[in-house]
């Protein structure tokens, strides 16, 4: 999809687009965080547009996940009806989250609130990662529990 606004056409995106993929794949299995939140920034970067940047990493978690889902109910996950509830809520988030940003978005006329509200999610899930995770490492170091360090060899 190209339209005015939507991309900037320039020929080293044909070879950013899949580096960018191949980026956000390897860092979200190796560290275990969405791709939503790689790509997101790293397709902003390459010039597409707010809006065509929240819709495709909106697909691409919406189609993992449920991928993931239904990878768990082959494999037998045991309370399902549970899986069910949080998907229905999850969804329902999601369609207030879509017309909230719509309205506000034709109330200010600004397609950056995107922008900013990916930035203050980010933001948040960086702080509050660093914080659970040395408040871990703190009780950790307290009590003598081994903190996962081994031997090299």
């Amino acid at each position: 999809m190209q339209g005015p606004g939507l991309t900037r056409n320039r020929q080293s995106n044909k070879l950013n687009f899949p580096l960018v993929a191949l980026l956000a794949g390897m860092l979200g299995g190796a560290f275990g965080i969405g791709g939503g939140m790689l790509i997101n920034p790293l397709l902003l970067q390459l010039g597409i547009a707010p809006e065509v940047t929240a819709a495709t990493c909106s697909f691409m978690v919406f189609f993992s996940s449920t991928l993931s889902a239904f990878q768990y109910m082959l494999l037998g996950m045991e309370h399902i009806e549970i899986a069910i509830i949080f998907g229905i809520m999850c969804f329902v988030a999601s369609l207030v989250g879509l017309l909230v940003v719509k309205r506000a978005i034709k109330k200010y006329g600004r397609a950056s609130l995107i922008v900013f509200s990916v930035s203050i999610v980010m933001s948040l899930s960086t702080v509050l990662m660093t914080t659970f995770g040395a408040i871990k490492v703190l009780r950790d170091y307290k009590s003598g529990r081994s903190m996962g360090f081994k031997l090299p060899c």
